[in-house]
């Protein structure tokens, strides 16, 4: 079904491998700019698909879109060493088994409030590392990979009351 939202969330799914290519290729400016854009799409479609009721498809592509484009851009700084190697793989880890989780059990498990925030401080926190890497920008992916973990443990406690 085509709706404003799910193809804001396509939009942000086909930025990844322009903004992965720029940040390989030092066009760290541009890609930030692609990155804060698709930052914007996802709080965008967020609002709308919230108006409108999400899609089925919303639903599974919302949050697809969101953690390939925050691990593959953390893996990316990971590399370039701006960020800590043991912190990405853990974040893409956790992003790997909460996707994997969501297409097993569905939309039996609503987003958290946590998960939410930690979306939001973890594309702050990459895009200021992109733009200008430096303490301020470690400190909020701290904080972003922080959040990110709780999220995630209470994801496990709500899969387990389901299974």
């Amino acid at each position: 079904m085509f709706t404003v939202p799910n193809a804001l969330s396509f939009l942000r799914l086909f930025m990844v491998p322009v903004v992965v290519t720029l940040l390989l290729g030092g066009s760290d400016g541009i890609a930030a700019a692609f990155f804060v854009l698709a930052a914007a799409t996802d709080f965008l479609d967020g609002r709308l698909a919230r108006r409108t009721g999400p899609t089925r498809i919303g639903r599974i592509l919302d949050p697809v879109a969101d953690r390939l484009m925050l691990s593959s851009v953390a893996v990316v700084l990971a590399i370039r060493g701006l960020l800590p190697v043991w912190a990405v793989a853990i974040l893409v880890g956790r992003d790997l088994l909460a996707l994997v989780g969501s297409l097993v059990v569905g939309s039996k498990i609503g987003v958290n409030r946590v998960g939410k925030a930690a979306t939001a401080v973890l594309m702050g926190a990459v895009a200021l590392v992109v733009i200008r890497p430096g303490v301020v920008g470690e400190v909020m992916f701290y904080a972003g990979f922080g959040l990110s973990i709780v999220a995630g443990l209470m994801y496990l406690r709500s899969l387990r009351r389901i299974l």
